[in-house]
């Protein structure tokens, strides 16, 4: 059941990743054409012709604040001599660009053959500035009128539809919000798809080290755990293996969905059972593993009792009364022994408390062996087991079976 829920919140991602993929690409595609198209509108000649001219407005500007600053000496004749000179350079590309447009769109070639002129002819009395500051009122004041004829020519391009300085700044600005969606919907999407795949990547990293069936750590993160933290050191820490006795009578006489649920409700019960600082895993079929630090010896029996209690007492699953019981094997850690030398410990600690008789605990000591002399592996198989606690449908009264032998 807890598999097939996952299984749906698959496709439901795939298909969110997929559609927001797609909005990402319909969108790329299309703000990608509206710019061009505006690119294509923004650099035809018309276009930067005007914001060449508007330039020149500029440089006049520019020099023109120059020569009123040199006349009242906060200013030296090179950095005017300089701004004349960026002043000059500009008029004959913009002449060009002029002479290359269409003359029914108003491309005032004229004017800056004119105003080049012009500029020519007073460069004998600009000059003349470095040595003389006479007729430097008159010199500012044609200037301006230069400037004025520029705007003459801004205010006729404003008044042309689809041409000039206000449609180009219409177009800039519908190019700037077009790039800031466009960004902003990039952004969007692909903090989705990394949200997706950050769920993603943390839900199979919880798979790898969670038992679907109980929600419990599984024999991964356990191993993860020994060979990481524990691969060395062992020092105050416990370990407790619980494997359940008579579990599999109830897979053989109810089902192993129930047997599922059973496993699950036990689980549950076990970890309400541990202290804060205690941590349990399944190791896979029936067979648990408690991981925990310690200051007195005393510490883990008292745990361990308290575990075999929790696991003998009944459990009513789908009307079916379950009952199993538990052999509980400890081990110590200390210097210098691995986790996974301790679980061995731990294991041939339980595999005791079965021979004496289950719903017990061992302590682990050195003179115990795994039984037919095997270390600790979770692939060989157990020796039977008995089924003790098992019991039909609840109808008040609670059957008792022999164990098996």
């Amino acid at each position: 059941m807890m598999r097939n829920a996952q299984l749906k919140v698959m496709p439901i991602k795939r298909t969110i990743l997929v559609v927001c993929i797609a909005i990402m690409a319909i969108g790329v595609v299309l703000t990608t054409n509206k710019i061009t198209a505006l690119s294509e509108r923004l650099t035809n000649g018309q276009s930067k012709l005007v914001w060449y001219m508007l330039s020149l407005s500029k440089e006049y500007d520019a020099l023109i604040t120059l020569l009123e600053r040199y006349q009242g000496g906060k200013s030296s004749f090179d950095q005017l001599a300089i701004q004349h000179e960026i002043l000059w350079s500009r008029f004959p590309v913009a002449i060009t660009m002029a002479n290359r447009g269409d003359a029914e769109q108003g491309h005032p070639t004229a004017l800056l053959k004119t105003l080049f002129a012009d500029l020519k002819a007073y460069e004998s009395r600009f000059y003349a500035l470095r040595f003389s500051s006479q007729g430097m009122s008159q010199l500012i004041g044609h200037y301006r009128q230069q400037r004025q004829l520029l705007d003459g020519f801004f205010q006729q391009s404003l008044a042309m539809p689809g041409h000039g300085y206000r449609e180009h700044t219409r177009l800039l600005n519908q190019l700037g919000q077009l790039t800031t969606v466009m960004t902003l919907g990039m952004i969007a999407v692909g903090a989705t798809v990394l949200m997706l795949l950050a769920l993603d990547a943390k839900r199979y990293y919880r798979l790898a080290r969670e038992d679907q069936l109980t929600g419990l750590h599984n024999r991964h993160w356990l191993f993860d755990t020994l060979n990481g933290r524990y691969v060395f050191n062992t020092h105050s820490m416990a370990m407790l293996v619980i494997d359940l006795d008579g579990f599999k009578a109830i897979n053989d006489n109810f089902g192993h969905d129930v047997g599922d649920l059973f496993l699950s409700a036990l689980a549950e019960k076990l970890a309400m059972a541990l202290p804060p600082h205690a941590v349990i895993a399944r190791l896979g079929g029936d067979e648990f593993a408690v991981v925990m630090p310690y200051q007195r010896d005393d510490e883990s029996r008292v745990l361990a009792r308290v575990l075999v209690d929790v696991a003998h007492q009944p459990i009513v699953i789908d009307t079916y009364l379950c009952q199993v019981s538990a052999s509980v094997g400890i081990a110590h850690g200390k210097d210098k022994l691995s986790g996974e030398r301790l679980l061995t410990h731990a294991d041939t600690a339980m595999y005791a408390a079965k021979r004496a008789g289950k719903n017990q605990y061992r302590m682990y000591h050195d003179t115990m062996q795994p039984p037919n002399g095997k270390r600790h592996s979770r692939e060989e198989p157990r020796f039977d087991e008995a089924t003790p606690w098992v019991s039909g449908r609840s109808q008040g009264d609670a059957e008792q079976t022999s164990p098996n032998a």
